[in-house]
């Protein structure tokens, strides 16, 4: 069973992305419990449709996670226009901090998964206050960034986003670094596909895609939501999927006691193992102002 914490509209989409793959039954939980019991009877009526015979609960009790293998968090205020997702930082590690109560109380076992943003410092804050192993903490990270980078590539080249293939490690926000040097084409190196300008051009619009959507509609919704339930499916399947995901190295890209989006495989137990890569000097040196930029913000949470 899933457990996802946080019944707006990326929750909701989740929750929905999930039944329809029929990964698991999932419990929706919010402060709101009216609103989480009318997304699941909505999702429980959608049922037949998607031919899904599972079970959606909606509550507003922490209790009904318990024996949850996989619990997500996505509670907390949503970025604003204009708003960076380090602003939303103090609000939000509040939050957090109540939740994770929560979760260690009712669901010990899990595996706790964070989407709140910023995903990459509420994810630090997850794995210290949580005292859970931290292969068993990890935050969205750079997933939705990659399907983004992947996007823009397939764009400008007028192929299949099926056969585009990359990678985005750092910050989930203004500091990701795509990186150029692994991103290919069934194989070959966008490098010799595209112009030095264009590639500037798709790293660009990979960094703003998530304030492009937000300045436009107000939230990102549809593609948090489908990334999500991709990693529950990762997850519950143990499916052993290479994936940038926000977590805590121990020692790996010589980045201790920080949370930072690096590869990982990540299967039934959360973090299989870090992936180190040979970083080119250009993103060597953007990696590390990646990090310094979530070790600052860290270092000025509010407790």
């Amino acid at each position: 069973m899933i457990a996802i914490v946080g019944a707006g509209k990326v929750g909701s989409a989740a929750a929905f992305n999930i039944l329809k793959d029929r990964i698991s039954d999932v419990v929706l939980i919010d402060l709101n419990a009216e609103l989480a019991k009318g997304e699941a009877l909505d999702m429980m009526q959608a049922a037949p449709a998607i031919e899904f015979d599972g079970k959606i609960q909606g509550t507003g009790d922490f209790r009904e996670m318990e024996g949850a293998e996989l619990v997500i968090v996505i509670a907390g205020q949503g970025r604003k226009p204009g708003m960076t997702r380090i602003d939303l930082m103090n609000i939000n590690a509040k939050i957090i901090r109540s939740i994770v109560k929560e979760v260690v109380r009712y669901a010990p076992d899990c595996k706790l998964m964070i989407v709140t943003n910023p995903v990459d410092v509420m994810t630090f804050i997850a794995c210290k206050e949580s005292g859970l192993p931290p292969n068993r903490v990890f935050g969205m990270g750079n997933i939705l960034d990659t399907i983004r980078f992947r996007s823009y590539i397939a764009q400008e080249l007028g192929v299949s986003r099926e056969d585009t293939h990359g990678l985005v490690i750092g910050e989930h926000g203004d500091s990701m670094v795509p990186l150029v040097e692994y991103a290919c084409v069934s194989g070959i190196p966008i490098t010799t596909l595209l112009s030095k300008k264009q590639i500037e051009k798709i790293v660009k619009q990979t960094r703003t895609s998530g304030a492009d959507v937000i300045k436009l509609k107000g939230a990102t919704t549809y593609a948090p939501g489908a990334v999500i339930a991709m990693m529950a499916d990762t997850v519950l399947k143990g499916r052993n999927r290479v994936m940038s995901v926000s977590t805590c190295p121990q020692g790996e890209f010589s980045c201790p006691d920080v949370s930072i989006g690096v590869p990982v495989v990540l299967g039934k137990n959360g973090v299989e193992r870090i992936i180190e890569l040979e970083l080119s000097a250009e993103s060597k040196l953007l990696f590390q102002e990646s990090i310094y930029k979530v070790k600052k913000a860290i270092a000025t949470l509010e407790f």
